[in-house]
């Protein structure tokens, strides 16, 4: 049985629609595969994550394109891994 929509038009609203929520995703993953150092703020969330159960849990839900690049890095997480990783640098 089919539908009685316009299919082209429904999978140009999926297709807007995945492209908004994948896109920064598909900017990142492109930017890591030029196989370039991490820059800082990289490093600093990154292990952190290594040493924090939460950060990994939020870098789990990034990594599985739960919760976009913005929600990833925002400035809390940005505070959590720099004392995290001040905490493990005093240690």
């Amino acid at each position: 049985m089919t539908g009685a929509g316009d299919l082209d038009k429904s999978l140009a609203v999926y297709g807007r629609g995945h492209r908004r929520r994948l896109t920064g995703h598909q900017k990142l993953a492109v930017d890591f595969a030029k196989a370039r150092p991490f820059n800082p703020m990289e490093r600093l969330v990154f292990s952190a994550a290594a040493r924090d159960e939460s950060l990994a849990r939020h870098m789990h839900l990034f990594a599985s394109r739960l919760i976009g690049p913005f929600r990833f890095v925002n400035p809390v997480i940005m505070a959590r891994s720099w004392a995290v990783n001040l905490r493990h640098r005093r240690a």
